[in-house]
């Protein structure tokens, strides 16, 4: 029955339109219409309606646009909070095989524990590599830890449009509840 009350008013407002439309031209806008005319207000109650029902087409769909790009930084943030992660537990990883590593060279470079003559060469002979991985390490440490830094600039940058479009948003949000209420 809401459905045929729907049909009905449409239907009423369409033919009140055409009859208007129809009109001979020195009718519609002229001066001498009264203001109280119902057809005039009927025909104004109309634009109305198309206006608002334009504005909110409108509105959706800039709300469809900023929840769709909110849901993509979202996921920009996830990925990159992931990626920083793992950098993180990389870093940390060679920090511990770095302290250890690290360790033992200082524990064989002391002057007691060092051998002399022959036997000092063949000893820096096995110790070169231990050293050669301490470098590879502790490059491997300064190139983690600019990824990190850069990783971090991008989760920061990330996240600031994140909360731009979520204000857009808010902002979209609080213009819709002032229309609804008037």
């Amino acid at each position: 029955m809401f459905m045929q009350l729907d049909y009905r008013t449409i239907a009423a407002v369409s033919a009140l339109t055409l009859g208007l439309v129809t009109s001979p031209s020195g009718q519609i806008g002229s001066s001498s219409t009264v203001a109280g005319d119902p057809m005039q207000q009927l025909l104004a109650e109309v634009r109305g309606l198309r206006a608002e029902i334009r504005h909110a087409s409108d509105t959706s769909i800039r709300a469809q646009l900023l929840v769709a790009r909110l849901q993509v930084q979202e996921q920009r943030i996830t990925t990159l909070g992931r990626q920083l992660a793992d950098v993180d537990r990389q870093l940390s990883d060679n920090e511990r095989g770095r302290s250890a590593l690290a360790g033992q060279l200082s524990m064989f470079e002391r002057e007691e524990n060092k051998p002399s003559g022959d036997e000092g060469e063949g000893f820096e002979l096995i110790l070169r590599p231990l050293k050669a991985q301490l470098a590879l390490l502790e490059k491997a440490d300064r190139d983690l830890k600019s990824q990190q830094t850069y990783l971090s600039g991008l989760v920061t940058d990330e996240q600031s449009r994140w909360t731009t479009f979520n204000a857009l948003l808010d902002e979209l949000g609080k213009t819709v509840e002032v229309k609804t209420t008037r």
